[in-house]
């Protein structure tokens, strides 16, 4: 017998981006993330910490984003939520049972970049 999932405990749409190379006007190349598949997902903070670098306090959260087995991820793609940009960490294959996949992410917070 199946073990289905619950399709309620996916309630945010999330953004998978990917970096990609493209000519600009001058004919260089130019970086940008792009949208590659905007899925629905869990997303659950997990730790957060303050911290200084130099005399800039920064901060880090660490969040966990569930999504259904079978969606094509990478660590080199981050999360697009609402406004937030989440550097994927790891990715975990839950119980190695392929019905869902947990994406630990970074969230830089303060000065920090993604």
């Amino acid at each position: 017998m199946a073990v289905m999932l619950k399709a309620g405990k996916y309630n945010k749409v999330i953004g998978l981006q990917k970096q990609v190379n493209e000519p600009n006007d001058y004919g260089g190349i130019v970086s940008k993330w792009r949208t590659i598949a905007n899925v629905r997902a869990a997303v659950e903070p997990l730790q957060g910490r303050e911290f200084f670098s130099g005399a800039v306090p920064l901060g880090e959260n660490i969040v966990r984003v569930r999504v259904r087995y079978g969606i094509e991820v990478d660590r080199t793609m981050r999360v697009k939520y609402g406004t937030r940009l989440l550097e994927i960490t790891n990715i975990i294959d839950s119980k190695e049972s392929h019905r869902e996949l947990q994406l630990i992410c970074k969230e830089l917070l303060g000065n920090g970049t993604n």
